[in-house]
């Protein structure tokens, strides 16, 4: 047993833990290699982040001091598939797993693909995984991602394959001659076509005039990481859902849902106890209900928390709609042991699972040219911050409207709008005579704006649809659980590019110390530190740290995860982190994060049962005196002293 006891250091946290500091946003000192999408918490304390090329990797890795903000970025090996909005979750074994894709392969197009990988940071090496089952009732699509070689009447490289071409469809694409069709099927990856192209291209788009059915789809699905390490991974068109076995590298069906309303755009989170709360959007839309479930990895069972059924109290207002694209915000759970829901229509909404209640929760209210508009999660992430708050990333999208105006054949200008009061730049704009893609450039006066294309007619009183699902600007909220109040974070994040973009690109990432990485989709990446501390109940306690031999240690301790999955955005990217991280810092303030394996549970709610986590020294760590600090989900515990020593490191 490695002795443990009281440093200095850990009485100076002790102090300084009950002190107030000022939340404040701080910028990366170096930007990325490249745009940032998800960003994932590996077991060594570096940042797994993927860029939106969907292909490229970059790893951050905090400062000596343990800094991200001062943290330095580096490239890792490219994944063999290019691949956005999948589901994804860290293994116990300090591994990466991803599966899916809404856009995947050579020039990401929408393809809901069903392969995945895994990546081993150890290695820096990415292996493929048995691909998800087949599923009736995919998606069709007319178009594959191609080569072509000039002068060959060969197309390679198909992406996602071959399967469902028909001899005789016609071909068009960049390169291929007028009127060619398809003479053979030459593989998965390879036709013939009837004339040999004019151009040599990768990854091209490669259309047709008919459509083929997709064999399997899983797409931008969510996942669960399961008690033992395997995956819950929901279903893009059916109610069913399936569990990849990590060691068996195959699937099994678990579970199909009380309705038939598949994962599709919804986002999971974990109940106290162990179950998996969903909010059922499909069918709550259809119907005008309020349904949602729970699976029981015990038994493999959905079951109904639905006040509509009279299976749950209480009722849910709607979340999402046809016109905002059944988008769904995030799904987290509270540190009181609620679990919170964001929707797409500015309303949120609140389950006690204590009392099997549904309620509303707070509308979220933005502001537009300073006047106040409704802002919804259609596709954003949020994050639970250590002193309980949940901050939020939202968009205009509900505050989209028709009203009309008068278009000129050959003229952008758009005249005689009764109001221009909430209008945004980029806003789209939709009406007979204006091409489609439309958007605003510039807001010229109370009646008036300039678009993106000449209009096609001349018309007086135009019909005329004004931004809706996507719409900028991007505002950042806080809701507090104590007062049940919504209101925008303080200070506001001054990132010039959040007033220009809706919230689907931003992304969000509880750190090990307790501040929110966020990302507005560039390269340039932003850190929130919070003001206040965790409730001292809830962090984290060490009661034993125990040397096994061969460099590895076990860490013996209670709620050891943290009590929520730490940042959520809903179905495109998973990016919890309820898994143990450790860090020792060294009497001058030198941090070094161990490496864990093989946490002992899943859960959020740990209380008072003993949990265990295995974990190997950071390679650059010498022997000395140290304090131990183990966290989860952004919620540290005080810190312990403890002894290394050179056998230790050696790992003798």
């Amino acid at each position: 047993m490695t002795r443990l006891n009281v440093s200095l250091f850990a009485l100076l946290f002790l102090v300084s833990a009950g002190r107030g500091n000022a939340a404040s946003w701080s910028k990366l000192t170096s930007p990325a290699p490249s745009s940032i999408q998800l960003m994932v918490q590996m077991t060594d304390g570096t940042i797994l982040v993927q860029s939106y090329d969907g292909q490229s990797w970059m790893k951050l890795t905090p400062d000596a001091t343990g800094s991200y903000i001062n943290g330095t970025w580096s490239t890792l090996a490219s994944a063999p598939t290019a691949r956005l909005y999948f589901a994804s979750q860290v293994l116990p074994d300090g591994r990466f797993w991803l599966a899916g894709g809404e856009y995947s392969g050579p020039g990401l197009l929408a393809n809901w693909s069903n392969t995945g990988e895994i990546y081993d940071p150890v290695a820096n090496s990415w292996s493929s995984i048995t691909s998800y089952p087949n599923q009736p009732g995919c998606p069709h699509i007319s178009y594959v991602s191609a080569n072509l070689t000039s002068g060959s009447p060969e197309i390679t490289g198909i992406y996602p394959y071959a399967s469902g071409l028909v001899v005789g469809w016609s071909v068009v694409g960049m390169g291929i001659p007028a009127g060619a069709t398809i003479v053979s099927i030459d593989s998965e990856t390879q036709i013939t076509i009837s004339a040999a192209a004019t151009a040599t291209r990768t990854a091209s788009q490669v259309s047709f005039n008919h459509t083929y059915q997709l064999i399997a789809c899983l797409g931008d699905d969510p996942s669960m990481l399961l008690q033992g390490g395997n995956i819950l991974v929901g279903d893009l068109i059916n109610p069913h859902t399936f569990i990849y076995n990590v060691g068996s590298n195959s699937w099994s069906q678990s579970g199909t849902k009380v309705y038939p309303d598949q994962s599709d755009e919804e986002g999971w989170a974990r109940v106290a106890g162990g179950t998996i709360l969903t909010y059922d959007l499909f069918e709550s839309v259809a119907t005008g209900g309020s349904y949602a479930e729970t699976y029981n990895p015990a038994t493999g069972l959905w079951s109904s928390i639905s006040p509509s059924d009279g299976t749950a109290n209480g009722t849910i207002p709607q979340l999402s709609s046809p016109a905002l694209g059944h988008e769904l915000g995030p799904v987290l759970r509270l540190q009181d042991g609620r679990m919170f829901v964001i929707g797409a229509t500015q309303h949120t909404a609140l389950y006690n699972p204590s009392t099997n209640t549904w309620a509303a929760g707070p509308d979220i209210m933005g502001s537009l040219n300073g006047n106040p508009s409704p802002f919804g999660a259609d596709d954003a992430p949020a994050a639970i911050l250590p002193n309980g708050h949940v901050i939020i990333a939202a968009d205009a999208g509900p505050s989209g409207f028709t009203s009309s105006g008068n278009i000129t054949t050959g003229s952008k200008i758009i005249t005689n709008i009764p109001s221009t009061a909430i209008l945004q730049v980029y806003w789209s704009v939709i009406g007979t005579g204006i091409p489609n893609g439309s958007y605003i450039t510039s807001v010229d006066s109370p009646s008036q704006v300039h678009i993106s294309a000449n209009a096609t007619a001349t018309i007086s009183g135009d019909p005329i649809a004004w931004g809706g699902i996507f719409s900028p600007p991007t505002q950042l909220f806080d809701f507090n659980p104590a007062t049940n109040a919504i209101n925008p974070v303080s200070p506001a994040n001054p990132d010039s590019n959040l007033p220009f973009e809706p919230a689907y690109p931003t992304r969000m990432l509880v750190l090990p110390t307790g501040q929110v990485l966020f990302s507005d989709s560039t390269a340039q990446a932003w850190i929130y530190t919070p003001d206040g501390t965790p409730n001292p109940a809830l962090r984290p306690v060490v009661n034993g740290v125990t040397y096994n031999g061969g460099g590895i240690f076990t860490l013996t301790g209670k709620q050891l995860n943290g009590q929520s999955a730490g940042a959520a955005y809903g179905d495109d990217d998973q990016m919890d982190s309820n898994y143990p991280i450790i860090r020792m810092v060294n009497a001058a303030g030198n941090v070094f994060y161990a490496r864990t394996t093989n946490w002992s549970s899943v859960g959020v709610d740990g209380g008072t049962t003993p949990e265990t986590v295995n974990f190997t020294l950071n390679p650059l760590l010498p022997p000395g005196n140290y304090s131990l600090i183990v966290g989860g989900a952004g919620i540290s515990s005080f810190p312990v002293a403890i002894n290394i020593t050179a056998g230790e490191v050696a790992g003798l």
